[in-house]
């Protein structure tokens, strides 16, 4: 007795031991085998610095259809982990528009329009039935009187609404992380768009500033007024250029001075990043609004080939056409009764990878939307020492035109002959990094700088060989999304791939981690599930009832046997 009854008091003992452990010793195990539910050091991060309160409103709520609640439960679930990290946020669904008139509903949905959050019809299936219903696949976070939209539905191209599911549910940990840095960091880094050279407008390239500015800081910069205003002085503006951590020329269609390409080379020397987006044909779509239907495309002069040349890169204005295309939007009709009809058109060339398989090729471009070019050349990579990687390329069925060459809209419905694209995966962009040597090196300098190099720092430089994949669609007076063609509807990777792109020059390489997670989700087969719905609530249902009933039955007949016996 007194064996046992110390026995008992050891187990109490324990008992209290144990239960003050966990009390102070917190841990969770991600059992998974994508490791959804754990959290990377680049989150973890942001909440650490995030120190004042954080309140999540997620609209996933009430009557949505079934791939939306899977989104929710990962969601919840994904929610329910930062909450861990975090001992100040608080999250909560809701359905905004529930036991509202319609009065009331359209009032609501408009306020949440002005902050980001737009809403979208889904269909509801119950029993076969088709039910339509608006939902808000957004989050808000409120973080310290400052809200940010979250989007938690992914936009992909041709995809299952369970496809683009799928996709959010893979991007729900960037989403967040994102939107925990809009709300909570400041900006520290500077990127200049140049404005001269006949660049793209602010209008045109919209959407980018405006993407590149929810990270940045960004401002608009002139080099080539050095060489019309005898008061601005190329040390002046070689200096301020020094104070931004990226330059992006957005399609320059004139030919640079020997005065700009020096200061963007003693940019570079300085350890400086380039992004160029360089259009080396001249070819627009208006130019086939003729009666014709026909453009003859020219090559561009833009006095480029002898600096890129020393950094190891060359711009070649042959014509790409390539069968992995995207479609060209025709009018048919005219004034109110217009409608726009797609057809293939191989001077689109579509790319989301190349044939690179390193490291920083993969980092960039995994998951990526396929990437639209327009009436493109190509790039040749020179070997010079600096570290080249070949970003998007184009497929392996293409051709290249010599110019000055005839394209037609009469082209599209004609067959094709493979036999004449075989070319294949030529560089579209490429990313060179290292440490360049100055192009004007053993030359005359143009002008006088102060501590000139020609031998530089580590530097980089993106070189796309199509102005047009920075450009967005303007519609009445309006930018659209960059990458999405109103006139089909589809929407490329442009974005994404631009954004990756400059997230790494930035050295911001937290986010594109996030990006390129991946995750798999199982869906169920909606139309197996009606059709076998009876059999497997027998068998979840039923079934379990009878084995009980049944074994009920054999223990009275073995009882009642044991004790007739």
């Amino acid at each position: 007795m007194k064996k046992t009854y110390t026995r008992f008091i050891v187990v109490v003992i324990a008992l209290l031991v144990l239960n003050m452990i966990s009390t102070s010793v917190y841990q969770r195990f991600d059992l998974t085998k994508d490791g959804r539910y754990t959290v990377s050091e680049e989150t973890k991060n942001l909440l650490e610095q995030a120190y004042k309160p954080i309140v999540i409103d997620v609209f996933l709520d009430g009557e949505i259809p079934g791939e939306f609640r899977k989104l929710k439960l990962e969601t919840g679930q994904f929610l329910e982990e930062l909450a861990a990290i975090h001992p100040n946020l608080k999250y909560d669904f809701i359905n905004p528009i529930e036991d509202a008139s319609q009065q009331e509903a359209e009032q609501i949905t408009a306020q949440l329009a002005k902050s980001g959050v737009k809403g979208a019809v889904a269909t509801v299936q119950e029993g076969g039935k088709s039910t339509k219903v608006t939902i808000f696949p957004y989050a808000l976070i409120l973080y310290d009187g400052k809200t940010t939209a979250v989007p938690l539905l992914k936009t992909v191209a041709r995809a299952t609404v369970e496809e683009r599911v799928n996709s959010s549910i893979q991007q729900l940990e960037y989403q967040f992380a994102d939107g925990l840095r809009k709300s909570s960091q400041e900006k520290t880094k500077t990127v200049a768009f140049l404005r001269d050279s006949g660049t793209l407008t602010d209008i045109q390239i919209h959407d980018f500033i405006q993407s590149v500015q929810e990270y940045y800081r960004a401002a608009p910069f002139g080099i080539e007024f050095v060489t019309t205003s005898d008061s601005i002085q190329p040390q002046q503006v070689l200096e301020s250029l020094n104070k931004f951590d990226l330059v992006v020329d957005p399609k320059p269609t004139e030919a640079f001075s020997e005065t700009k390409k020096y200061i963007l080379d003693q940019y570079l020397m300085q350890g400086g990043k380039l992004l160029l987006a360089v259009d080396p044909i001249i070819m627009e779509n208006d130019s086939l609004s003729n009666q014709e239907g026909k453009a003859y495309p020219l090559p561009r002069k833009l006095h480029l080939d002898d600096m890129l040349f020393r950094y190891g890169l060359r711009l070649n204005n042959g014509l790409v056409k390539d069968l992995q295309q995207a479609p060209i939007a025709i009018a048919a009709g005219q004034g109110r009764n217009t409608q726009y009809e797609a057809y293939a058109w191989p001077y689109y060339p579509i790319s989301k990878s190349s044939l690179d398989t390193s490291a920083t090729a993969q980092f960039i471009t995994k998951n990526l939307e396929g990437v639209k070019f327009e009436y493109t050349g190509t790039i040749d990579t020179l070997k010079n020492g600096i570290k080249k990687t070949i970003l998007l390329s184009t497929s392996s069925k293409t051709q290249v035109v010599t110019l000055p060459a005839l394209v037609s809209l009469s082209e599209i419905g004609e067959e094709i002959n493979p036999e004449i694209y075989n070319r294949s995966n030529l560089p579209l962009a490429v990313l060179a990094q290292g440490s360049f040597t100055s192009a004007y090196k053993n030359r005359v300098k143009p002008v006088r700088l102060k501590g000139n190099l020609d031998q530089g720092k580590e530097a980089a430089i993106v070189l796309i060989a199509d102005g047009d994949i920075l450009k967005n669609q303007i519609v009445r007076g309006e930018a659209q999304e960059l990458g999405f063609d109103i006139r089909t509807g589809q929407l490329y990777g442009n974005k994404e791939f631009l954004m990756n792109t400059v997230n790494y020059l930035l050295d911001d390489t937290g986010l594109i981690k996030l990006r390129n997670k991946d995750i798999k989700v199982p869906f169920l087969d909606s139309k197996k599930v009606i059709d076998e719905k009876l059999k497997w609530q027998f068998i979840n249902v039923l079934l379990p009832l009878l084995l009980v009933a049944g074994f009920g039955i054999v223990f009275m007949w073995l009882r009642k046997r044991k004790y007739q016996s």
